[in-house]
C-alpha cells in the first residue's frame, strides 16, 4: 500500500511496550491494531486475530484485505510471563506466532519491526521452576529470530534488556520485573534478596525504547538499507548493581518513615538464602560483574542515549510508585 499517511499493523497492543508504542506510532501514521482480547484506545482501526492459529485466525477476505492495507507491521505481541500456565504457549506465541506474522510480511510484501529480548542471548542454568520458565522463554525468542533471519522481506530485530515504566504511565506494571521486584523488595525484609552486591542488571528508561522503534519503523517505510538486522536497544554501560537497587528502595523506605533494620541484600551462597518465588526470577536475572556489557546501539538511531545518571533517576522514579502500603 503506498498512501501519504502510511499504515502500521501492531501487535501486542495493550501489553506493556506495545500500549507505549501505540500513540506514538499513531501520532505519525494510521495505525491497524491486531487484538486478541482488549481493544486500545488511539489506534486507528483494530481486527480480532490470534497470534497462536495458523492464518491468524483471519478469513481468507479478512486477511487479503489487511495485507493489501498495510505498510509496516511492528510485532510486539507476546507471551511475557515466566510461568504460563501453558508452557508450549511460549513456543506456540512467540516463535510460532512470530513466524505467522512473517507469513502475513511475505504475502502483504512489507518490511518488519520484530520487538525480541535480550534473553535470546542467554541460557539460564537450573532445573527449578523460574530458570526453566526463563529458558523456555530465551529459547523462544532466539527461535522467532532464526524465523526472521528466513523472511524474504526486510525484518528489524530489537532486542531490549528489562525496561522501566514510563513517566506517564498510570500505574507501574507490577506484574512485570523489574517492578514486581521492587515492591518485593519495598515490604523491608532484611534479606530479602539474595543476590551478590556487585551482580547487575541492564535496565531501560521505556520512553528510550518507544523513541528507537518508532525511528526503526521510520526507517524501514522509507526502505533504509542499514535498517534490517539485529539492533541491541539497551542501557550498555549504564547497567545498574544490585547495590543500586538496595539502595534506592532504602532511601525511599527511609524518607517514607519505614526504615529497614538490615541490608536487603543477601549472600546468595549462604545455606539460608535459598531464593523462591521473585527472588529466584531476580537472582537469575542478575550477571556477574565480570560479564561485559550488554551491546548497545542506541546511536545508530537517536542523537543520544541514556547515561548512569538518567538511568539511576528513573530508577528512583519507579521505586517511588512500587511502594506496596496505602499513599
Amino acid at each position: 500500500m503506498t498512501a501519504a499517511r502510511p499504515t502500521v499493523l501492531l501487535t501486542g497492543s495493550t501489553g506493556v511496550i506495545g500500549a507505549n508504542l501505540l500513540p506514538a506510532l499513531a501520532a505519525r501514521h494510521d495505525v491497524t491494531a491486531l487484538v486478541h482480547r482488549r481493544r486500545p484506545e488511539g489506534a486507528t482501526a483494530c481486527l480480532q486475530a490470534d497470534l497462536s492459529i495458523d492464518g491468524l485466525g483471519l478469513s481468507p477476505r479478512q486477511r487479503s484485505e489487511l495485507a493489501a492495507g498495510i505498510d509496516v507491521i511492528v510485532h510486539c505481541g507476546a507471551v511475557t510471563d515466566f510461568a504460563p500456565r501453558d508452557p508450549a504457549a511460549f513456543t506456540n506465541v512467540n516463535a510460532d506466532g512470530t513466524r505467522r506474522i512473517l507469513e502475513l510480511a511475505e504475502e502483504a510484501r512489507v518490511p518488519v519491526v520484530l520487538l525480541s529480548s535480550a534473553a535470546a542471548a542467554f541460557e539460564v542454568p537450573g532445573d527449578d521452576l523460574a530458570a526453566r520458565s526463563m529458558r523456555a522463554y530465551g529459547r523462544s525468542k532466539r527461535r522467532a529470530e532464526e524465523l526472521a533471519a528466513h523472511c524474504s522481506q526486510p525484518v528489524a530485530i530489537v532486542r531490549t534488556a528489562l525496561l522501566f515504566a514510563a513517566r506517564n504511565a498510570p500505574t507501574p506494571p507490577r506484574h512485570q520485573f523489574p517492578h514486581a521486584l521492587f515492591t518485593a523488595l519495598l515490604q523491608a525484609r532484611p534479606g530479602a534478596l539474595p543476590v551478590q552486591p556487585d551482580h547487575w542488571t541492564d535496565i531501560l528508561p521505556m520512553e528510550t525504547l518507544v523513541d528507537y522503534v518508532t525511528a526503526l519503523t521510520e526507517a524501514q517505510l522509507r526502505g533504509d538499507t542499514t535498517a534490517p538486522g539485529l539492533h541491541w536497544v539497551t542501557a550498555g554501560p549504564a547497567r545498574l548493581t544490585a547495590a543500586d537497587l538496595e539502595r534506592a528502595c532504602l532511601d525511599f523506605l527511609d524518607e517514607s518513615g519505614r526504615p529497614v533494620d538490615g541490608p536487603l541484600l543477601a549472600d546468595p551462597t549462604a545455606p539460608q538464602s535459598r531464593a523462591r518465588g521473585m527472588a529466584r526470577v531476580a537472582q537469575l536475572g542478575f550477571l556477574p560483574p565480570e560479564q561485559p556489557d550488554m551491546p548497545c546501539d542506541l546511536n545508530r538511531l537517536l542523537p543520544t542515549q541514556p547515561t548512569r545518571t538518567d538511568v539511576l533517576q528513573a530508577l528512583a522514579h519507579n521505586v517511588r510508585r512500587c511502594a506496596p502500603w496505602e499513599a
